[in-house]
């Protein structure tokens, strides 16, 4: 009789065991999944070493603008170990984005850049002392330093660069050069809409048209051929997402992977729970 209930206890323990392992596995695969910054794609955001947890409940881990997602590579040479990427969303399905140096317009609203986005910026060797004395007065760090023969480069936030400019002279203040970019301009397909193909959208849009299209599409000339006949619109069979890491330098983001489907959101970025900077523990993520 005591060995019966020593083993009908010790199934009821196991069965609880499981039931309590089954409930975590749920949590994480359908609600809530911790994730590790591998990355300085999202500094000043999210440093490397940082723990995240993820936000994966259906219906609200849909993608909001300017919030901070997680997402993995919509690239056919990644389908079968996807990497998993985190970025900032910056276009949402049927957004017209111009990407600029002073950040984006979308939809013809100014969103400026985020004030800790990371840029690199160039400094000539006459002004090389001013600037790294008001950089230590300032208590900026040094980030990504190098020097080159004609200056140096070094990487600081949109607010460190304000503080910078705020602080030094106009003759110092022209010998310090942000890094140029050529501006573009972007529609974000929309699922059910008609999306106008040029040869900018197309070179945007080539990886998801050859998934959504089953790999029948050509492309000759900047034109899109499917089944032998060319094509000026298309119409996509899910929502897709513009997303921009804070950290241009180090980043794997749109620009190099394209539009993001609505099916490769993992979630959206809730709170860091640990992180080796004690004060960013439990803060959350913007």
């Amino acid at each position: 009789m005591t060995t019966q209930r020593h083993q009908t206890a010790l199934t009821k323990w196991l069965a609880a065991c499981a039931l309590a392992v089954g409930i975590v596995m749920l949590i994480r695969i359908f609600c809530i999944e911790s994730y590790h910054i591998s990355t300085d794609s999202m500094e000043e955001t999210l440093h490397k070493g940082d723990y995240i947890l993820v936000n994966k409940i259906p219906g609200k881990s849909k993608p909001v603008r300017g919030k901070v997602v997680l997402f993995t590579s919509p690239l056919s040479r990644d389908s079968l170990e996807a990497p998993l990427f985190i970025s900032r969303c910056i276009g949402m399905p049927g957004d017209t984005i111009l990407v600029s140096m002073d950040g984006y317009t979308i939809n013809g609203q100014k969103i400026p850049r985020s004030p800790r986005s990371l840029s690199s910026y160039f400094i000539t060797l006459s002004a090389k002392d001013i600037f790294l004395e008001t950089l230590k007065k300032l208590g900026i760090p040094l980030r990504d330093f190098r020097q080159e023969n004609f200056g140096c480069m070094l990487s600081l936030t949109a607010f460190e660069e304000y503080q910078m400019r705020e602080e030094l002279p106009d003759v110092i203040n022209r010998h310090f050069i942000g890094e140029q970019m050529q501006e573009y301009m972007l529609i974000v397909p929309q699922k059910g809409q008609a999306y106008p193909l040029d040869a900018a959208s197309l070179t945007a849009c080539k990886e998801i048209i050859m998934q959504e299209t089953g790999g029948k599409a050509s492309f000759r000339d900047g034109k899109l051929y499917l089944d032998g006949r060319e094509t000026n619109f298309l119409y996509f069979q899910q929502d897709y997402y513009w997303v921009l890491s804070d950290n241009a330098n180090e980043a794997v983001d749109s620009r190099h992977l394209g539009f993001i489907p609505a099916d490769h959101i993992v979630g959206n970025a809730w709170f860091c729970w640990y992180s080796p900077d004690k004060r960013r523990i439990f803060k959350p993520v913007h």
